[in-house]
């Protein structure tokens, strides 16, 4: 998934105000921002993925993020919100991709990225899921502001842009 992760901290957002929204932003791209970590410093695994995208992996990510969140803000429903966002980010992939489950287990997942319309359209369903929680949040004369509107065009405009690259594009690797 690309933008749909970012619907998804939409969501979040929309449910829990007292968190800034780029917790949410992190929380659901941690484990792609650990696997760009791990590309950088040229750690590679016979599968790829496992020590960001299989569920252990996740489990300790969101157990860190969750951690990081309480200590902060000593809220235990937002650590817990962040933790599930964390960890919201796998299944979201299965939907779209094929991701690792554990050490030795099966890779899972739909791959619905070989098809970019119904990407789009499974993407933009969670972007927009998201964002009508998110623009929920807000007072009600908020709600249908450009800046609030702004938010569901960039990311529905990002995941257009980037069911169009991988759609025209052959060989595109991650690392």
């Amino acid at each position: 998934m690309y933008a749909g992760h970012i619907g998804i901290a939409l969501g979040a957002k929309g449910l829990r105000d007292t968190v800034p929204l780029w917790v949410f932003v992190v929380a659901s791209q941690l484990p792609d921002w650990t696997d760009a970590a791990l590309c950088v410093a040229s750690v590679r695994m016979p599968v790829f993925g496992m020590l960001s995208h299989s569920l252990p992996a996740v489990a300790v990510l969101a157990a860190l993020a969750g951690s990081l969140t309480f200590a902060v803000n000593r809220q235990p429903f937002a650590a817990m919100l962040v933790a599930a966002v964390v960890i919201s980010h796998v299944f979201a992939d299965y939907v779209t991709g094929f991701k690792p489950t554990w050490p030795g287990g099966p890779l899972v997942g739909l791959g619905i990225y070989r098809q970019p319309a119904v990407d789009f359209a499974v993407e933009g369903t969670v972007i927009f899921g998201g964002w009508l929680l998110y623009r929920a949040s807000f007072p009600e004369e908020r709600r249908s502001s450009p800046r609030v509107t702004a938010v569901l065009v960039a990311a529905m405009a990002f995941q257009l842009a980037a069911d169009i690259i991988f759609a025209t594009t052959t060989g595109l690797r991650k690392c």
